[in-house]
């Protein structure tokens, strides 16, 4: 209990000196929270918590909160304002970035089809946490590029959904398309189901808490229907994240909106800066070292010596981390997926 308690201690106190520095100098305090989690890896010997499943359970709750702050802010109104945002820019970045990245591991690469289609999708999402935080915390989200910005991290969001049973599709090759388009279908109205009810259950359940005048319940409250919502997305196939997104939407619809957002928003930013201490933790910065200065040496190696384009290809192939038939590479869509969330 002690380790523990010296571990949250000196994990804020070096995310506090960071972040003032960082913040005089105009730096993210997404850096902060990465190096914070790097050094207190480094500092008490926990990088053995990489793979921790625990670890990964506590970074979520950053990202469940962030996505019902997202929610909150996209009532059905705004959300009719942004659909060109939403549906146009966001189809638009998605599949070219997709189209992009699929033509570059597959004839540059010499990446399989089916391999570089995974790999291609999983790099056309963009990190909503990454990106979403930078924006809120710069007050650059009510922008005309951060508005357009949002509504593609949205369409990515949906995105996700039919992506995960694109790549099952593949991994099953007995599978149909019309499996596929069964399967997605069934989502979308699972999920237009659960907000068509949460939405005057919400307004009903929060009306007999603000009620009461006791603020501690209504807050209780408010995190019983995100963390319930998502709970149970997770339970129908869907992420964590979608479901508290949905919350989010529904709060937003009633008359409690901005009390909502003004009692969530000290323990969010927490929860959100714990989810960038975690990744932080996961960073082995001696194998990075040593395989970044491997990996650039055998690069200019390969172009310095003129080989042909097939040979350089097979030892693009041979460097490149997370190729097709190493250990890492299923783990790495995977995490890409999830990171996106």
């Amino acid at each position: 209990m002690q380790m523990v308690v010296l571990y949250v201690t000196s994990a804020l106190a070096i995310s506090v000196v960071l972040n003032i520095l960082l913040k005089r100098l105009g730096i993210s305090q997404v850096i902060g929270y990465i190096a914070t989690g790097t050094i207190i890896a480094y500092a008490f010997d926990l990088r053995h918590l990489n793979d921790s499943e625990v670890l990964g359970e506590i970074a979520e709750f950053g990202i469940v909160f962030l996505m019902f702050t997202i929610g909150l802010e996209l009532s059905l109104g705004r959300l009719g304002a942004l659909k060109r945002f939403v549906f146009v820019d966001g189809s638009i970045q998605v599949m070219v970035t997709a189209i992009s990245v699929f033509l570059v591991t597959y004839y540059l690469l010499d990446i399989e089809p089916t391999s570089a289609l995974i790999i291609a999708l999983a790099l056309a999402l963009s990190s909503t946490a990454v990106v979403l935080s930078y924006l809120k915390h710069s007050k650059e989200i009510h922008l005309p590029y951060g508005q357009r910005a949002m509504g593609i991290l949205v369409f990515q969001d949906i995105a996700v959904i039919p992506i995960l049973l694109l790549i099952g599709l593949l991994q099953y090759r007995e599978a149909s398309i019309s499996l596929l388009l069964l399967d997605t279908l069934l989502g979308a109205a699972v999920v237009l189901g659960l907000f068509l009810v949460g939405r005057p259950l919400t307004a009903w359940i929060l009306r007999f808490a603000a009620d009461t005048g006791e603020e501690e319940l209504f807050i209780g409250l408010v995190l019983v229907i995100t963390i319930g919502s998502s709970v149970i997305a997770h339970q129908l196939g869907f992420t964590y994240s979608l479901g508290a997104f949905l919350a989010g939407m529904a709060i937003a619809e009633t008359k409690y909106l901005h009390k909502v957002e003004a009692d969530i928003a000290a323990f969010r930013d927490l929860l959100l800066g714990t989810f960038f201490v975690t990744v932080g933790l996961k960073i082995d910065l001696a194998y990075s070292l040593d395989h970044l200065g491997k990996r650039v040496f055998d690069l200019v190696k390969d172009f310095g010596t003129s080989e042909s384009p097939k040979s350089t290809r097979s030892s693009t192939t041979h460097w490149c981390p997370g190729r097709p038939g190493h250990p890492a590479f299923r783990h790495n869509i995977a995490s890409s997926l999830r990171l996106h969330t």
